[in-house]
């Protein structure tokens, strides 16, 4: 019996990275795994605006249109959800942890796999540091943003994820800021952290002699037993670019610039396979072309590259 010829749209998904999504996630090996946390209670907890809930979904979305390459075709791609609303809205403290719970055992199910994460507010890479440092005595982040994310809140949300993980990490951490703006951050915000090192390129002295000063001092940190993440709030980038975000960005980085960020990041003598997490992303005040989400997704597509 002659089997029915496939149609162009089944012909036009074949060739797109969404063919290599896994339907059945959960036993077979991922070159890379994207963690999704769908909420944005931080956010507002911090004062923003919502919507960033919906970034994950829209931003898959518009990857998996993406067609293949060579490199990609040979690669296997997993996502899971590792957030939830309804238990931020309960208890958001209690939340955080069951989120680093949850990707803690996704690591331990794929440990091979490169990461990539995708918020959500920024609240989420503290759940994303707490799982993922728990066999490291050193952890440095490279984060570009707009905002330190450093705030000295007492209640904790998408403005204080890195100083509330240098309170409760045991061992050496250094944070690395790319891209902060003065009118962004307040004096307290910028304050030094009870532990931990924190050294900042602000945006207006981002200049390629001073990138390569920035990553000369991070390599020096780093050796086989370091977690380095790669951080990026898509505040930090050109609102002319990346208009759907939380809180637009009137002199930001551009693509470019963020590819080039990248391409150093690379370089770096990192042991483990590579971790990003992507946040601060909002369909809500994206363009109708989603031009915001093509933007983001297409950086992604070149790093995997």
């Amino acid at each position: 019996m002659t089997k029915p010829a496939i149609t162009q749209s089944q012909k036009r998904f074949q060739e797109s990275v969404g063919a290599l999504f896994s339907a059945d996630a959960g036993k077979t090996p991922a070159t890379c795994l994207f963690l999704k946390s769908s909420s944005d209670i931080g956010v507002m907890r911090n004062g923003g605006r919502n919507g960033a809930r919906f970034a994950p979904q829209s931003f898959l979305a518009t990857f998996k249109k993406f067609a293949q390459d060579k490199t990609l075709s040979q690669m296997a791609f997993h996502d899971f959800e590792v957030a939830a609303s309804s238990e931020e809205e309960t208890d958001f403290h209690r939340a955080q942890e069951q989120e680093a719970f949850r990707i803690a055992g996704l690591i331990k199910q794929f440990p091979q796999s490169r990461i990539c994460h995708i918020g959500g507010g920024h609240d989420h890479v503290y759940p994303l540091l707490r799982a993922l440092s728990e066999n490291y005595a050193k952890v440095v982040v490279l984060n570009i943003d707009a905002h330190a994310d450093t705030r000295t809140d007492e209640n904790h949300h998408s403005g204080t994820p890195f100083r509330q993980f240098a309170e409760g990490f045991q061992g050496q951490f250094s944070l690395y800021q790319l891209g902060l703006h003065s009118f962004a951050n307040s004096f307290s915000t910028l304050s030094p952290l009870s532990k931990g090192k924190l050294r900042i390129l602000w945006r207006n002295e981002v200049t390629t002699d001073a990138l390569d000063l920035f990553f000369k001092e991070m390599e020096r940190e780093i050796d086989e037993k370091t977690l380095v993440i790669f951080s990026l709030d898509a505040d930090a980038l050109s609102g002319a670019e990346v208009p759907g975000v939380s809180a637009v960005n009137p002199s930001g980085l551009g693509r470019t610039e963020l590819l080039e960020i990248w391409m150093r990041f690379q370089k770096l003598p990192i042991a483990h396979s590579p971790i990003m997490g992507i946040y601060e992303l909002n369909p809500l005040y994206d363009t109708l072309s989603s031009f915001s989400m093509r933007t983001l997704a297409s950086f992604v597509y070149e790093s995997l590259e």
